[in-house]
């Protein structure tokens, strides 16, 4: 597996760290997020896809818990925030595709994707989402050594895990 770093803003804050978050998908919290989202084709339903469901699912749990993104909250309701949580994830497709084929040694994680859909966004909040999806992608690739899935070994199979887990993003 390739050697993932992160370039971070050297003005970021530390505070988005939320290590004790815990994740919906195993059926602890409804959450909008969408598993359609990441893919519109059946051959589209592939682990790499469903890791960056997790991914998607992560940030968004990180953004939630952050109480310095508490007036991020106020100002978009938690469906955009989910819509923004899957655009980021499936932005960084690309770049985890060059990291696995060897292309590239580093999954970069800055505020371009953040900027590109919030333009008007200020500055501090936009270190904030950085950080925080700079943590949620960390995590995830941390997690991703341990899980049997191999989802970025196995990145092309058919990933399972979207017929299995079905009904989590539906409210409770």
């Amino acid at each position: 597996m390739p050697n993932f770093l992160y370039r971070q803003n050297k003005s970021m804050p530390n505070d988005a760290r939320h290590d004790d978050w815990r994740y919906p998908a195993m059926g602890v919290s409804y959450t909008p997020i969408k598993m359609e989202w990441f893919y519109y084709l059946e051959g589209e339903r592939t682990k790499l896809n469903w890791f960056l469901l997790e991914i998607a699912l992560e940030y968004y749990g990180r953004i939630r818990d952050c109480t310095e993104l508490a007036q991020y909250r106020e100002q978009y309701d938690e469906k955009q925030i989910a819509q923004f949580c899957a655009y980021f994830a499936r932005r960084l497709k690309k770049n985890l595709l060059n990291c696995i084929k060897g292309r590239r040694k580093t999954v970069v994680i800055d505020q371009e994707h953040i900027n590109d859909f919030y333009p008007h966004l200020d500055n501090w909040t936009s270190n904030l989402l950085t950080s925080a999806a700079r943590d949620a992608v960390g995590h995830m690739l941390s997690a991703c050594e341990h899980c049997p899935q191999q989802c970025l070994t196995d990145y092309q199979s058919t990933s399972l895990s979207f017929d299995t887990h079905r009904d989590w993003s539906r409210p409770r």
